[in-house]
């Protein structure tokens, strides 16, 4: 049985249709926006030396206006710094901040003032929004048509949701603006899908510092399993029919295990998120927990972050995901697998009768998560940058067992 439903003739024809027309809008789009910049004045060039020493400026979506910029609350950018200060060292990361309701002249401004005055290297940010803004214009292709001319790093834009189709324009753009721009997609792979034939980086772990490992590890010590399985994420309709056949047989379940309340239906489920250390303890209440990786986008897998944590809690791990999650976990050693909803309960029954296979793919599998979180997201980054025959980091590969 397909992992996901399949297409009939008509829907079929239907999506080729639609898919025809994207390319066509896209192309315009592109096209229209490329001879808008190129009319814009840029700044003159600062010769900064090829052999200056690696530096990265961090430009967080959630900067230091926001209280989650802290370790243990799953920030990503905060992550990226601090795990990339772990590795190289502080004095190569700087962190530039953007406030809430800055003008994008403004922000652009500076952001070109400060790579050329730290001798940046390399820029990363989050290139599907503008730095600390809510609802507001996406202005990354004017700051990349200014930067690029100014200075000869590399920005290395990173994406959440590239199955987004006009999500991933955005960023096309960005890639004909100067092929100094390498796109780092957490869910899916990106070669190819910037510019024809050329490699991208993704899908990648989420970075995660050492320092908040260790806000993790405290919040676990001692936690136990009381469940057989777990489910953290919104109830969609076909989630709650699951969650009843599952305990109608027998096994015990636990819905977002990390919540005080009874978050068992989509709305509930969406509202009054936990802390990030109390989301993994939930995780690691259970002997097992579940992973749907269709994209919210369409019907394809997309590398979810709970596939990291839920490793880094000590569960095992059960995935529907065919490609994403075995390029960093081996199926059957280190995590678990069912081909579809309608399999799951006699997998989950397997793992049940079996509780010595059960603990040993769980405590592979968080093994190979501890090697991996720390590193891995840097290290990926610079085997892409490698490929493109751009400035590397300065790292090696990360060489996990």
């Amino acid at each position: 049985m397909s992992q996901f439903p399949t297409r009939g003739v008509k829907e079929s024809f239907d999506a080729a249709i639609e898919h025809l027309g994207f390319l066509k809008a896209q192309r315009s789009y592109l096209k229209g926006r490329l001879q808008e910049l190129a009319r814009n004045p840029l700044p003159g060039s600062m010769a900064l030396g090829v052999d200056r020493p690696v530096h990265v400026v961090v430009v967080p979506q959630e900067g230091e206006g926001f209280e989650s910029f802290a370790p243990g609350t799953r920030n990503f950018y905060y992550e990226a710094a601090q795990s990339l200060r772990e590795i190289v060292g502080g004095e190569s990361v700087s962190v530039f901040h953007v406030t809430s309701g800055e003008s994008p002249e403004v922000w652009h401004s500076r952001l070109i003032d400060f790579v050329q005055s730290v001798g940046a290297t390399h820029v990363i940010g989050h290139v599907e929004s503008d730095p600390g803004q809510v609802n507001a214009p996406w202005t990354w292709d004017i700051l990349w048509n200014q930067l690029s001319a100014a200075w000869d790093g590399v920005l290395l834009g990173v994406m959440f949701d590239s199955s987004y189709q006009w999500l991933a324009v955005q960023s096309r753009l960005l890639a004909r603006i100067s092929d100094r721009f390498l796109l780092v997609d957490i869910c899916i792979p990106m070669d190819g899908r910037m510019v024809r034939g050329r490699p991208e980086v993704g899908p990648v772990n989420m970075p995660m510092s050492r320092e908040s490992l260790a806000v993790l590890n405290d919040r676990l010590s001692g936690l136990s399993p009381v469940f057989d399985v777990s489910f953290i994420g919104a109830m969609y309709p076909y989630r709650v029919e699951l969650v009843e056949k599952l305990r109608n047989s027998g096994i015990s379940v636990a819905v977002n295990p990390h919540r005080t309340d009874a978050a068992e239906d989509f709305d509930s489920s969406r509202r009054l998120q936990p802390s990030w250390p109390d989301y993994m303890a939930g995780l690691a209440s259970s002997r097992m927990t579940l992973n749907f990786s269709q994209s919210s986008a369409g019907r394809f897998e997309q590398l979810k972050t709970r596939v990291l944590e839920a490793t880094l809690a000590g569960t095992l791990l059960l995935t529907d995901d065919r490609d994403r999650t075995s390029r960093f976990f081996v199926p059957g050693v280190e995590f678990g697998y069912f081909p579809n909803v309608q399999e799951l309960p006699q997998v989950i029954t397997k793992y049940l009768s079996e509780p010595d296979e059960m603990l040993s793919i769980a405590a592979a599998g968080s093994k190979k998560a501890h090697e991996l979180a720390p590193e891995g997201f840097w290290r990926a980054i610079n085997v892409g940058l490698n490929r493109r025959s751009l400035r590397c980091l300065g790292i090696p590969e990360l060489r996990i067992h």
